[in-house]
């Protein structure tokens, strides 16, 4: 027989059905949200508090930003996080990048290594150790595909998992890191802009 279906959160099916779980199911997406991208996070919980304040574009901006947060928890909560990242896959090569950008980059490296931390890594030498992992030169692309099979299982790949993490953590937070990567994707977070220093 199969194992029955559950819920991530602490969450039952039962609660999909109840304002009271409706309540506890968008607080675990909140949080989920808060921990992934706390300035989105923000932003979001602003606009829900007064929405009155928020244009139509900006509304839409904000959706389209909290979109992919989304998917990620609708996986994670019914526990096919492994079926929409493959299914993300076969729809778009690129995939892995946007995956691991989210849930790896931005919730785990920059998390676990703050900007001052990331200062003192030594960045060409943890990419020379992921090359040598990947027993190719570097890529964005092959560095999301590697992390996405090596958090498969995390406890075997434990010391590469961590390298990767100090690696993207210096790549995202440091000057030299962002300028190696400046033309990427993975590594370029959302900063706020200042609309009087745009030149």
């Amino acid at each position: 027989m199969p194992a029955p279906l559950s819920l991530a959160h602490g969450l039952a099916f039962a609660d999909l059905y109840s304002t009271a779980g409706a309540h506890r199911l968008d607080a675990a997406f909140q949080a989920a949200l808060a921990a992934a991208d706390a300035p989105l996070a923000q932003r979001y919980a602003a606009a829900r508090a007064a929405p009155q304040t928020i244009d139509r574009k900006a509304e839409a901006d904000l959706l389209i930003a909290v979109a992919p947060h989304l998917e990620d928890f609708l996986g994670e909560l019914f526990g096919i996080a492994a079926e929409v990242r493959a299914l993300e896959a076969r729809h778009h090569e690129l995939a892995p990048l946007f995956a691991v950008k989210r849930q790896f980059v931005q919730r785990k490296a920059m998390n676990a290594y703050k900007a001052e931390v990331a200062a003192s890594f030594d960045g060409p030498a943890l990419r020379a150790q992921i090359e040598s992992a990947l027993g190719m030169p570097f890529s964005e692309l092959a560095f999301a595909e590697a992390v996405t099979r090596w958090r498969t299982d995390e406890t075997a790949h434990a010391s590469r998992l961590d390298v990767a993490a100090r690696y993207a953590a210096w790549a995202a937070h440091t000057p030299a890191g962002r300028m190696a990567h400046r033309g990427g994707v993975l590594f370029r977070i959302a900063r706020k802009l200042d609309f009087m220093r745009l030149v």
